[in-house]
């Protein structure tokens, strides 16, 4: 599984991407993250809450009804949660530096989906990159990719 996994990471770069099958743990564990990365600023906005799903449906093949399932889910868990290392740790022990690089850049684009960076969500991303040991050049790569990516959709 880790090898498709991290093809299915280097992929997501291309829009290609199709997650390991039948694995639900890892698509709880990167919607909570990406949960977390949207509600670091205190709410799960309409435009954070659509890229969440965007990614899940297209780059895990999720049906809409399972993106609400686990977007639902991963809320509620955020909610309870009182710390993120859980999260960060099965993905940092499963991913190497591009793949966790990778991450970093679904998140950024969480976090710019509705088009502003709150002090509160550039902390947490600070965070999550020290937490997946991606360093500071890499994940402010991650960020650059990440809005043109957005732009791109935009245009």
């Amino acid at each position: 599984m880790l090898g498709n996994l991290g093809n299915w990471i280097r992929d997501f770069k291309d829009d290609s991407a199709a997650a390991p099958p039948d694995d639900s743990a890892w698509s709880q564990a990167l919607a909570g993250l990406l949960v977390e990365a949207a509600m670091a600023d205190g709410s799960l906005d309409a435009q954070e809450r659509a890229q969440i799903s965007a990614a899940l449906e297209a780059d895990l093949h999720m049906t809409s009804d399972e993106v609400a399932t686990v977007i639902d889910a991963a809320v509620t868990a955020q909610e309870g949660r009182v710390e993120i290392h859980s999260l960060t740790r099965s993905i940092r022990s499963e991913t190497d530096a591009e793949d966790r690089a990778a991450i970093m850049e679904m998140a950024w684009m969480v976090v710019l989906a509705d088009g502003e960076l709150h002090e509160y969500e550039a902390q947490l991303m600070r965070r999550l990159a020290g937490l997946l040991y991606v360093d500071d050049i890499d994940s402010g790569r991650a960020q650059k990719r990440a809005r043109s990516r957005l732009d791109a959709r935009l245009a």
